[in-house]
């Protein structure tokens, strides 16, 4: 079914934790459906978003409810975490973008794989797969100040386990959300507010612009056609994209919407409200 605006209607769902865990989330950054698990992994900062203070968590939320808050945490069982955002699943491996680091955890159990440095990153803000697994993810070129830094970059980890930038520069926008696909690779940029496809050789274009800029996550929703969608901190509001260049604003408020996912079976969008503490869902 082809979401409209008139269809996307906002269904808040704030989760308690389970047992003695405490209620809410710790500055949600993304929102990722587990599929073949069925549940909902959430990315949480708990803090300043380029602090490396150790404390960083990933939730493991049920579509219908309840979570186990703490599944991945931050200095337990020898997991490092300092402000995790992004995440990708390639197989049985969880990626996460951790500042400067792309972190590797087991999907089943949590169990941490190992780390990859990102050469002179700052602020890596999403990872994605395309379908034979190249993992990609974005630097949106940031300090602790939201100053920038320059270190704008997309970079593709291919099957060696090395990182190369496929593109770098301001002329990237800061780029935040990222979607991967077999074709190239689609990208939102935070201070531009463009709706962009890279190309294999790095060549970037331009298919349309929101009206509002800060642009954070971004999906494709698996319709057809298909239509992409992606948040925005500024217009605290989701962007509807065309590939043709049209955009169109969602009806639903959002403060301070972060990296959303899309849960494949039940045809959700996942927001985490990063300001508010919780995970907002937009049925389809």
């Amino acid at each position: 079914m082809l979401p409209s605006d008139a269809v996307l209607v906002a269904c808040l769902v704030l989760f308690a934790g389970c047992g003695k865990e405490p209620e809410g989330l710790d500055a949600p950054a993304s929102a990722l459906h587990d599929v073949q698990a069925d549940v909902y992994l959430v990315s949480n900062v708990q803090g300043a978003p380029l602090d490396k203070d150790g404390n960083g968590y990933i939730a493991r939320v049920l579509p219908g409810g309840g979570m186990q808050r703490h599944w991945i945490q931050g200095g337990r069982d020898g997991v490092t975490l300092h402000a995790p955002k992004g995440m990708a699943l390639v197989g049985d491996v969880l990626w996460v973008a951790d500042i400067d680091t792309l972190r590797r955890f087991d999907r089943n159990t949590g169990k941490p794989l190992g780390d990859l440095a990102i050469p002179g990153a700052t602020c890596l803000d999403d990872v994605s797969a395309s379908p034979d697994g190249t993992v990609f993810c974005t630097d949106r070129g940031l300090d602790a100040k939201s100053q920038s830094t320059g270190t704008d970059a997309i970079w593709r980890i291919g099957a060696d386990g090395l990182p190369v930038a496929l593109a770098r520069g301001a002329e990237l926008g800061q780029p935040s959300g990222i979607v991967a696909l077999a074709k190239g690779t689609y990208y939102v940029s935070w201070r531009d507010g463009t709706f962009c496809l890279l190309d294999g050789k790095g060549v970037s274009t331009v298919l349309s612009k929101a009206p509002q800029a800060q642009l954070d996550g971004l999906v494709r929703l698996d319709t057809s056609p298909p239509v992409w969608v992606a948040t925005s901190w500024a217009g605290n509001c989701l962007f509807r994209f065309d590939v043709q260049g049209g955009c169109t604003a969602l009806g639903a408020t959002l403060e301070q919407p972060a990296d959303v996912g899309y849960d494949v079976i039940r045809h959700r969008l996942l927001v985490p409200l990063s300001g508010q503490n919780r995970l907002e869902m937009l049925q389809q």
